[in-house]
């Protein structure tokens, strides 16, 4: 299983926003994000965050000083969640079945 970035175009909302890709023999399934959020008083920060698709145990998301520290730490809790392979088994049909759906 390979994981990298996709960069998303949002506009102004969001000018550095990436999805988190999970090839896994061929496939590739949207497994969450990582992007700069802005807060009320209008300090930014990286945010990275594993999608919510099935309830979990682990952290799901998080905050880095920069983009490589969030793919480090996403990746650290994807780790530790993929660990389980019911959950992991779970949470990649969800994500296929929604795909499907769309």
């Amino acid at each position: 299983m390979d994981l990298y970035l996709r960069k998303v175009e949002h506009g102004r909302q969001s000018p550095e926003g990436y999805r988190v890709i999970l090839k896994d023999d061929g496939d590739e399934v949207e497994i969450g994000s990582i992007s700069i959020q802005h807060s009320a008083n209008a300090h930014y920060y990286w945010k990275w965050a594993i999608d919510t698709v099935i309830p979990r145990a682990h952290q799901t998301e998080g905050r880095g000083t920069d983009r490589a520290d969030c793919m480090r730490k996403f990746i650290e809790a994807w780790v530790r969640f993929a660990d389980d392979e019911a959950h992991l088994t779970m949470f990649l049909a969800e994500k296929r079945r929604a795909r499907r759906h769309r």
